[in-house]
């Protein structure tokens, strides 16, 4: 059985951990700040030869304040490997691959109870075994690396926003940066595809996305764009001339689930069925659907664009 902490808890739970850490120490949290990260750093041993930190960082997050460039800064001249991820929700905090806590606290002042009138978090610490290490790894693979180059990007083009008119076109990186997420998918699990065929209404929770409803069509278009399922969708219409059957693609979709044991092909079929829904309901303009004698084909727009 697993004990709960809760704030204070946490935080002192997480500092004896840190002090314990002998190889590894990895950060997955969606918001971070450099006081916060200092602080938990002071806890490392300088034996620790490997450290690492994945956040969110979208362009929104740095306008609203919620994080910034001086965290990325502090990793590339602290012998932190730095990557960031759009679609981060996540909080967890990894000692050598072995044990992990595991909750609601971001690594802020406000997360973990470094200041008056902090959150009120919950989280527990649990041993990881080797399938998780590696989902672990597959998510830091599938992000990317902040280098000195990318930073650079990143800073050219948040300067030339406005910041006095902060619309949600304006609070999107350009394609420069968004083409620096091109890592293939090529595994999933089933809760990462949609459980329900049609967009819910505003009041409702969308798991496979981890967000509401009631965000408004063009971020939840945004949201589904980076999803895994969306992109693994991407990846292996690539992988075949850019047009796939639905029966080829159940196929294929069967055999990425990793699931042990993997549902039946039935159930796949309507999870694949679940996706192309959303895909049309969402017009994304990646994807054409349509129905040649009697069966679902799915193309990419490029590909038929250049006549392939």
């Amino acid at each position: 059985m697993f004990s709960l902490l809760f704030s204070k808890e946490i935080l002192g739970t997480m500092y004896k951990e840190l002090s314990l850490a002998k190889e590894s120490v990895q950060i997955i949290t969606a918001y971070c700040k450099i006081n916060v990260l200092e602080e938990l750093s002071a806890w490392i041993s300088n034996a620790v030869a490997s450290k690492r930190l994945l956040v969110r960082f979208r362009l929104n997050d740095i306008v609203s304040g919620s994080t910034d460039f001086s965290i990325l800064e502090y990793c590339l001249s602290h012998d932190w490997e730095i990557f960031i991820r759009f679609d981060l929700h996540a909080k967890t905090y990894i000692v050598d691959n072995s044990r992990a806590l595991v909750g609601s606290a971001n690594a802020t002042a406000s997360g973990l109870g470094l200041k008056d009138n902090a959150n009120y978090e919950i989280a527990t610490f649990v041993n990881l075994s080797e399938e998780d290490i590696i989902k672990v790894n597959r998510l830091f693979s599938d992000s990317v690396r902040v280098t000195p180059s990318v930073l650079s990007l990143l800073k050219k083009q948040y300067e030339n926003v406005d910041k006095n008119n902060t619309n949600e076109k304006s609070l999107l990186w350009n394609k420069s940066i968004l083409n620096l997420f091109q890592s293939e998918v090529s595994t999933l699990f089933s809760y990462e595809l949609p459980d329900m065929k049609n967009i819910p209404s505003v009041d409702s929770f969308i798991p496979f996305l981890d967000i509401s409803a009631n965000i408004g069509i063009k971020k939840l278009k945004e949201a589904f764009c980076w999803s895994n399922c969306y992109r693994w969708l991407i990846s292996i219409l690539k992988k075949n001339d850019g047009s796939m059957f639905f029966g080829h693609l159940t196929a294929e979709l069967h055999e990425a689930l990793v699931e042990d044991p993997k549902p039946y092909r039935k159930d796949v079929k309507t999870l694949l069925a679940n996706l192309l829904s959303w895909v049309q309901d969402l017009q994304m303009e990646e994807i054409v659907i349509d129905v040649p004698n009697h069966s679902q084909r799915v193309r990419l727009a490029s590909c038929i664009a250049r006549g392939d």
